[in-house]
């Protein structure tokens, strides 16, 4: 948005430095929390870290969006098709883990396969955000979103509530 390349490039370098950590896990999502300091490694992460640059501090997943958004808007910013495959392949992932009879749920343990034991909650950031970003990376037209060098008809708020835009 602010056309200066130095900002794009960082962004577009912590969304991978994101896919990295969704890549890690045996689960394919990334932990709530990680650290990369050299000086605090967990013993029984030691393996894990030497592997991948960072350790778990917090293991658990709890259907949060900004990785996913983050590949929306990095998709927007370059139109390379990765972003919109790193975001089917963490859906992908948290379908496989994450979901319920009724509904998604947080997991405890992004380190298992299986996300580990499921929470008994659904947060609403999963419908306004989540699901939003998985949304507009792969509507294909143009009419909402921010889609480069074209004019917007719609526009989706930060809880997925949608804005016509004026003429």
């Amino acid at each position: 948005m602010l056309s200066r390349k130095e900002y794009t490039d960082y962004g577009l370098a912590l969304t991978s430095g994101c896919h990295h950590t969704y890549n890690s896990t045996s689960s394919s999502i990334g932990p709530e929390r990680w650290s990369w300091d050299p000086q605090n490694v967990p013993t029984a992460q030691s393996d894990f870290y030497a592997r991948n640059g960072f350790y778990i501090t917090a293991a658990y997943y709890d259907l949060r969006p900004e990785v996913i958004e983050s590949y929306y808007h990095s998709f927007i910013a370059t139109g390379d098709e990765k972003y919109r495959q790193w975001a089917w392949d963490a859906f992908l992932a948290i379908n496989a883990t994450a979901r319920t009879p009724s509904g998604f749920t947080a997991v405890s343990d992004v380190g298992r396969a299986d996300g580990g034991s499921k929470y008994d909650n659904q947060e609403s950031f999963w419908f306004a955000e989540v699901l939003k970003y998985l949304y507009l990376i792969f509507q294909e037209g143009g009419k909402v979103g921010f889609i480069k060098d074209t004019e917007q008809k719609w526009v989706f708020n930060t809880e997925a509530h949608p804005l016509k835009v004026r003429s």
